[in-house]
């Protein structure tokens, strides 16, 4: 007997989810600050400090800066607060293990301050993890049997393996001379990194993006301002065995960004970013979907494998609008933020998602007012397979005596995805005799109903080349119905 085994080693996605938890915290009002009238807004920025992988489950850690804007309860301006809190999240999942590689977006989707009464405050903050976890696995497949007489029927399978997973941190930093931003204050800043290019190159990846920064910012005579910057990077990442033309994906997650804005305008910013690297390569193996001795028992030991095909993502987009009610007529919308809380594929194929929107804006009365929802949204979707990597971008304008018409584009990457069963036979041998034919070298059947010529072989105890050759069928032939067919039994 002979087996040809192949092992197949590689990186399965076992985690792959967004999740949210919520972190709650009581604040009380420096004795330096007046008392509080009304809470205008809320904002946090989230940073990542650590993630472990252990054996089940993820551990995620890590502060969010949360600034409160509010109006003081004699008037004189408004005051803002700045409430750090702490988090740690744990995220369980089977077959995680120590080293894994794991790419982790964190971000403050909704943060909800309230007053208990004018010196202190009650904060909510709805965090929301984008996760993928990949697990280096090893197995063996049985791709051919070696054992004489033996009928097998097999097909090619074509799978696309990630054979290399690596995380990188990565730090982007820039300094901008802004005009007219003398004399601001920083209120929230959120920041998003692109990729422009990932291409293998000799052991070597190469990255280029861009990292985008967004700041609000507080005027002296308490108009709130939107500052944008961006900043291109290329970075050159260590990959052993890549090669040109390789296919070479990366995910980029913000861990951290600091940003200072001083007197003079001048806005300094440092982004901690992680990357992680996926190395795909396209296989074809060959996949044993049934086998049989003619007129012999065969006896097998076997097991199911399972190949997760990962083919290269493909980008997608999609935008979806809504109308939103507000309690007074907008006059101006200062900033819109959305941010994707979960996403699923309807059966449909269109992409249902959670949106955590918030909109800052003013009233005619020219009042700094706050709008927070969670809103579920539906996005036409034509990509095909699994979607990861979502990020939403909003605009906002006024619709009506009191409403919003909020503009959310959807934008992320898709990938055809499958689980592809093969088997691993590890040990084979013939049996016994199946049955006494009496001497009969020849049977006469009828086949009505389309059945497959494998079938018909494997029950009477012959081969397919056997059968088309007595009924002088086309070499293709596969099936066979309404007919009379001659099978030669094997003796």
């Amino acid at each position: 007997m002979e087996l040809n085994q192949t092992s197949i080693s590689y990186y399965d996605k076992r985690l792959a989810r967004i999740s949210t938890c919520t972190e709650t915290t009581d604040s009380i009002v420096p004795d330096t600050f007046p008392d509080i009238g009304r809470v205008v807004c809320a904002y946090g920025t989230a940073a990542v400090k650590d993630q472990t992988p252990q054996s089940g489950r993820l551990l995620i850690s890590g502060a969010v800066q949360v600034t409160v804007l509010y109006e003081p309860e004699k008037g004189g301006g408004l005051r803002r607060l700045s409430i750090p809190v702490s988090f740690a999240h744990i995220e369980e999942c089977e077959g995680l293990d120590a080293d894994a590689v794991c790419a982790v977006s964190c971000h403050a989707a909704a943060v909800d301050a309230a007053a208990v009464n004018s010196r202190k405050l009650s904060v909510s903050i709805q965090l929301c993890f984008a996760i993928e976890g990949y697990c280096q696995t090893a197995c063996e497949i049985t791709e051919t049997v070696g054992i004489p007489h033996v009928e097998l029927l097999s097909t090619m399978q074509a799978v696309t393996l990630v054979d290399q997973a690596r995380a990188y941190p990565i730090t982007v930093l820039d300094d901008v001379n802004l005009q007219d931003a003398s004399g601001l204050s920083l209120l929230h800043t959120s920041c998003t990194m692109r990729t422009a290019e990932c291409r293998a190159m000799h052991g070597k990846v190469v990255l280029k993006g861009e990292a985008c920064i967004q700041c609000l910012a507080l005027q002296e005579d308490d108009a709130v301002r939107v500052l944008t910057s961006s900043t291109p990077f290329t970075q050159i990442l260590e990959m052993p065995d890549a090669e040109d033309g390789d296919t070479v994906d990366a995910q980029l997650a913000v861990r951290e960004a600091d940003c200072r804005l001083e007197a003079d305008g001048l806005l300094s910013y440092t982004v901690s970013a992680q990357v992680v690297c996926l190395l795909r390569h396209a296989r074809a193996l060959r996949r044993i979907d049934d086998l049989y001795l003619p007129g012999k028992s065969l006896q097998m030991q076997e097991e199911k494998t399972t190949l997760h095909s990962m083919p290269p993502l493909v980008p997608f987009s999609a935008e979806v609008t809504e109308t939103l009610q507000t309690a007074q007529h907008v006059s101006h919308v200062i900033s819109a933020e959305a941010c994707c809380c979960g996403a699923k594929r309807s059966a449909e194929g269109e992409l249902q998602l959670t949106a955590a929107v918030q909109i800052l804006y003013l009233g005619d009365d020219q009042q700094l007012c706050a709008l927070q929802r969670m809103l579920p949204l539906t996005a036409a979707c034509t990509a095909v397979g699994e979607v990861s990597q979502i990020a939403l971008a909003a605009r906002a304008s006024s619709a009506g005596e009191k409403g919003l018409l909020l503009t959310v584009t959807v934008s992320g990457m898709a990938s055809a995805e499958e689980h592809c069963p093969f088997r691993h036979i590890t040990a084979a041998e013939a049996g016994e005799q199946q049955r006494d034919n009496d001497g009969v070298t020849l049977l006469l059947r009828y086949v009505g109903a389309e059945q497959r010529l494998w079938d018909i072989a494997k029950d009477c105890g012959t081969t397919v080349d056997a059968i088309r050759r007595a009924n002088e069928l086309a070499a293709e032939a596969a099936s066979a119905a309404n007919t009379m067919l001659l099978i030669p039994i094997q003796v």
